[in-house]
């Protein structure tokens, strides 16, 4: 009967480990668009260089 009390009780309270896991992938994402948009500052600058050393006549052409 020892065990009985042990059987009574409700469920575990993980609300906190709930929202600190929303908390977790939250920043891991908001750290993956701020990643994705440094990189396509990144190409557009790379890519206007590029575009600069065209010689003149070409820069209509896109391929």
């Amino acid at each position: 009967m020892t065990y009985l009390p042990l059987l009574q009780e409700g469920p575990a309270e993980t609300t906190a480990y709930m929202i600190a896991g929303y908390a977790v992938v939250f920043v891991v994402m908001a750290v993956y668009l701020v990643s994705l948009w440094l990189r396509w500052r990144n190409l557009e600058g790379d890519r206007n260089t590029l575009e600069g050393m065209l010689p003149k006549g070409q820069d209509d052409q896109d391929s």
